[in-house]
């Protein structure tokens, strides 16, 4: 498969990320850049999951691509080098579907979740840096929603048990060994696991599931529970959760989660199509709340249902949340708020000409941002793009 990045340089010289290179013709391509991946097969569609950057600076993106013989995504992995140049791609094989984000870094190794077609379970891929397969283990788990790192060597595992109809917490050493797991029933009826369903058949609503693990010990995941997508707080030691934000079944609740300290998070939320930030807010871990009572402020320009990243990162030694979503005018936004009081500072806007849509962000080793989103080419082929924004980018943004 040969790509193309015939689109990037237009587009390079008309977002702001390209300002300083019309002023220094010897900038490092490796600060600033857009990439779009065009493909040789014109009518494949592809889906940004995740990103990461590897030790030479370069970068993995994991995608999903549209399968004939399947209800599933099947398995893309492109490998870029520093610049956001194409190196090399990979279809996984036939057996392995529905990949999922977030790219793992564990001692060094690259490790990325995806799913069997057939028996459902999740395989734990180790890739090499240049994106070749190194290793496939098998879990125990089946149909995964979302993974986690959890420090040097472990991760956190969100996943569904369509047997037992429970949401499955797991915490999991580097080679899939289980720690610590728990799993916390959906409800019954017919109709409840329908979401979840239709979230990996891709038939459906793009559901907001993740977890985590708070600086105080305490796990959470946002799945369903109950009847309803919820954000549950649980010690992992008890089918008991320890505390629940009820959302509003399927039609409402918790978008994005970053935990700052304690019981301070920054979030975003949604509500039947509408989208809310609190870049800052204390929540009850340990209580039965609702979303809706949670207060944050109207994103009207989101899409409805957006789907949202949250980083946090320094620029000009202050401490800033980065939050990236996508517009009903089909941009990417970028919006950045104080970390300490949770005050909205600016906004930014990536992508013209063709729609664009955001799929994730990371933070770089020099202290810049990437995201990964899909674009139309000519309104009608998807394809993943890659915007690259460099400290001094960032720095013009909150001067």
């Amino acid at each position: 498969m040969k790509f193309f990045n015939i689109f990037g340089l237009l587009i390079s010289i008309s977002i702001f990320i390209s300002c300083d290179i019309s002023e220094n013709e010897d900038v490092d391509p490796t600060l600033s850049f857009v990439r779009i991946y065009d493909s040789e097969q014109f009518d494949q569609s592809f889906e940004p999951i995740d990103l990461i950057q590897t030790s030479d600076g370069g970068y993995l993106i994991l995608g999903g691509f549209r399968r004939d013989d399947s209800d599933f995504l099947g398995v893309y992995l492109l490998r870029t080098d520093s610049a956001g140049n194409y190196v090399s791609d990979s279809y996984f094989p036939q057996e392995q579907v529905h990949p999922v984000g977030n790219i793992l870094n564990m001692e060094g190794r690259y490790f990325f979740l995806s799913m069997d077609a057939i028996g459902l379970s999740v395989y734990l891929n180790e890739v090499s840096p240049d994106g070749s397969l190194i290793a496939t283990t098998t879990l125990s788990q089946t149909y995964p929603l979302f993974v986690k790192q959890d420090g040097a060597n472990q991760f956190i595992l969100l996943s569904y048990n369509n047997v037992n109809k429970t949401t499955v917490l797991s915490a999991l050493n580097m080679d899939g060994s289980i720690i610590k797991e728990q799993e916390f029933g959906i409800g019954s009826g017919e109709d409840i696991e329908e979401p979840i369903i239709e979230h990996f058949t891709r038939t459906g609503k793009q559901l907001p599931f993740f977890a985590g693990r708070a600086d105080n010990g305490q796990y959470y995941f946002n799945g369903f529970y109950n009847f309803t997508l919820s954000i549950v707080f649980t010690n992992l030691n008890s089918g008991d959760p320890d505390g629940v934000i009820q959302g509003q079944q399927d039609k409402g609740g918790i978008s994005g989660l970053m935990n700052l300290g304690g019981s301070q998070f920054s979030l975003a939320r949604f509500n039947f199509g509408d989208n809310y930030v609190n870049a800052n807010t204390e929540l009850a871990t340990t209580d039965i709340t609702s979303s809706l009572d949670i207060e944050g402020n109207p994103m009207i320009e989101w899409e409805n249902d957006a789907l949202v990243g949250i980083e946090e990162t320094q620029i000009n030694n202050s401490e800033y949340i980065l939050y990236a979503s996508t517009t009903k005018g089909r941009q990417i936004v970028l919006q950045i708020y104080d970390r300490g009081t949770g005050n909205f500072i600016t906004s930014e806007y990536l992508g013209f000409s063709n729609p664009y849509r955001f799929g994730s962000m990371r933070i770089t080793e020099d202290e810049g941002l990437v995201i990964l989103g899909q674009t139309q080419v000519a309104g009608r082929f998807p394809r993943l793009c890659l915007f690259k924004l460099g400290e001094d980018n960032l720095k013009k943004l909150v001067r």
